[in-house]
């Protein structure tokens, strides 16, 4: 084809796009013995939202496990003074008996002498009973066990706030961490121990997550108030040997 003006003509669409190339006065051209005109099909764009589902479910189930270790870490030391193999039978409890790597437990949740899965099961139908019961009695001084399932059950199936749908309507707080820090304070003045909580430190975090900052910035005043938390759950270990 001689070199000489030209003009293109495009009709770009969602799934497709059109093009023909003609002459100034608008005739079609013949290109190597072929019309100039011709459509490219391709896939139509998707959205990312079922991307978005699947980096939110990942999200969830990561932090799911971050939350249900760092429970573990808190409540080992003293349930390895009752029951030293209560977290192996536990990691074994959903692997079949079948199976010749299983380690084999007479029981899962509770193996002893006075205490084992089915009296567990006659006392508490479900874990919401159990729930149930240690709120309704707390006077009562349950197993350590008994504490750590309630807790790892609300820990685990707390819920989450990662789908915008889920949020669209939900208005949050402010928290006051001095005044529920203040209660505990006063809890253990009664009790006579020697244990005072962080108030002023946590709660700068808090008005920086309370406000409009950068996500960033509360992403770090969340990351540091967990940190002092967990310091507060360690000096609880330390001051006192039982208890729960």
């Amino acid at each position: 084809m001689n070199k000489q003006p030209y003009n293109i003509g495009l009709d770009i669409g969602t799934s497709s796009v059109g093009w023909s190339a003609t002459e100034l006065d608008n005739r079609l051209l013949h290109i190597e013995g072929h019309n100039g005109i011709g459509v490219r099909l391709f896939k139509e764009g998707e959205s990312a939202a079922d991307r978005r589902g699947f980096r939110t479910t990942r999200r969830r189930l990561a932090r799911r496990k971050w939350r249900l270790r760092l429970l573990n870490e808190i409540f080992a030391t003293e349930i390895a003074k009752v029951d030293p193999s209560f977290f192996a039978r536990l990691k074994q409890s959903n692997v079949s008996p079948k199976d010749p790597n299983k380690t084999m437990f007479g029981n899962i949740l509770f193996d002893d002498e006075n205490l084992d899965d089915q009296k567990f099961h006659h006392d508490y139908k479900t874990i919401y009973h159990l729930r149930q019961a240690i709120i309704n009695h707390p006077e009562q001084k349950f197993d350590i066990r008994l504490i750590y399932l309630a807790m790892h059950h609300i820990i685990k199936y707390r819920g989450h706030f990662l789908n915008q749908a889920n949020v669209q309507d939900f208005k949050g707080g402010k928290i006051d961490l001095e005044k529920s820090f203040k209660a505990l304070n006063d809890i253990f003045e009664n009790q006579g121990r020697d244990l005072r909580l962080v108030t002023d430190e946590a709660n700068q975090y808090v008005k920086v997550l309370s406000d409009n900052a950068k996500k960033n910035y509360r992403s770090y005043c969340m990351f540091q108030l967990i940190k002092i938390l967990i310091r507060i759950v360690r000096k609880l270990r330390e001051k006192s040997s039982r208890l729960f």
